[in-house]
């Protein structure tokens, strides 16, 4: 994120608002409060005026947050004692503003006690929403060779399970111990998102999670996992064959999936804009218009950046255009449930449509 970013946002709010507020709870996982202010500590207040731009910590993060912050980005530790929530109100009243707007995700006690902490003050939250997320979804040139360098390694990780997994000794769950392992030691922060690995009828579920079942030494078994590198993160999906007699049915799938996902591909290769829902369209008339037709029920993909599921979307509901240097994800699948599930999954840089994932995709036989 760069200086630019900070003023745009100023200026997305500034026409109807006094200021702007974000909070992240501790629980929250979005990347809106590290995208902003470089922090990433698990819990903070950004508070935006006219002229100023405060990161408000607790006693915790007092060392933390002046190393990390950009510049630009003041830092206001809370004294112990103190509650963060008490200093927003106390400073809000000091910018003597009228008009807050308050990024969404905050809680509703939170917003509660602090809409209770200002009775009296003539100060009054708006609750709002995708001020940073709609600056967060096109990709500045750095980020996306951050993106790549999360992608590069998560193909070697794809590599390695390649050479490892061992069928008929190992559990879903062991692999995916084990695919952990491999990114800490390799220089990854970590997993960007639980590792779904799925044998057998347990691939037809989309969002399958790792169970103690053996790996069988025949049949399918569909890998969706990334990494975190950097503070951004990579995604990819492969689905192999284990076993030298591949099911013809699994072949078929397959070669539909692949299909549509070259046409939605290529449909991101585009000139000035494109709708996404038309991207969508692309790969689901292909599987639509196959033996396969209503076995593919989410949308085709999303953003991917600091977290691994942002804006925007590509799926037939989206109403988002897209404009260049978009980063998203593009995902068809076929699930037949009890039988299999056929996924293939690569990161793609909109309009350039240029494919990030350089994992083979031809159906692999393990």
């Amino acid at each position: 994120m760069t200086w630019k970013g900070i003023l745009e946002l100023r200026r997305a709010w500034s026409k109807y608002h006094d200021a702007y507020l974000l909070y992240k709870p501790e629980a929250w996982r979005g990347a809106d409060l590290r995208y902003i202010t470089g922090f990433t500590g698990s819990t903070a207040f950004f508070l935006q005026s006219r002229r100023r731009n405060l990161l408000i910590v607790d006693f915790r993060y007092k060392i933390q947050a002046r190393k990390e912050v950009k510049e630009g980005v003041e830092v206001l530790d809370v004294p112990p004692g103190k509650s963060p929530l008490s200093s927003v109100a106390e400073k809000l009243k000091s910018l003597k503003v009228k008009s807050v707007a308050v990024e969404g995700n905050i809680p509703a006690v939170v917003l509660k006690n602090l809409r209770k902490a200002l009775r009296g003050s003539g100060v009054r939250l708006y609750v709002v929403s995708g001020y940073i997320s709609n600056l967060r979804v096109k990709k500045e040139n750095q980020e996306i060779e951050l993106i790549r360098e999360a992608q590069r390694l998560t193909d070697s990780l794809f590599s390695w399970i390649l050479d490892n997994v061992e069928p008929g000794k190992m559990t879903e769950k062991e692999l995916a111990f084990e695919m952990e392992i491999w990114a800490r030691r390799n220089g990854a922060e970590g997993m960007a998102f639980e590792s779904i690995v799925a044998s057998g009828p347990n691939s037809a579920l989309p969002h399958a999670r790792p169970t103690d079942k053996v790996i069988p030494e025949s049949g399918v078994l569909l890998l969706d996992f990334g990494l975190r590198v950097n503070g951004y993160v990579s995604d990819m999906t492969r689905t192999l064959w284990i076993g030298k007699q591949v099911d013809e049915e699994f072949k078929r799938a397959y070669e539909v999936v692949l299909e549509a996902q070259r046409r939605a591909i290529e449909k991101l290769h585009f000139g000035k804009w494109i709708r996404a829902k038309e991207v969508d369209r692309a790969a689901r008339e292909v599987i639509e218009n196959s033996d396969f037709a209503g076995t593919f029920g989410h949308g085709l993909g999303h953003g991917v950046g600091m977290d691994v599921h942002e804006a925007p979307t590509l799926s037939p509901l989206s109403k988002y255009i897209l404009k260049g240097d978009e980063v998203v994800t593009v995902e068809p699948g076929v699930y037949l449930e009890g039988k299999f599930g056929v996924r293939i999954e690569d990161i793609v840089v909109a309009k350039r449509g240029e494919n990030l994932t350089s994992s083979p995709k031809s159906l692999i036989l393990i």
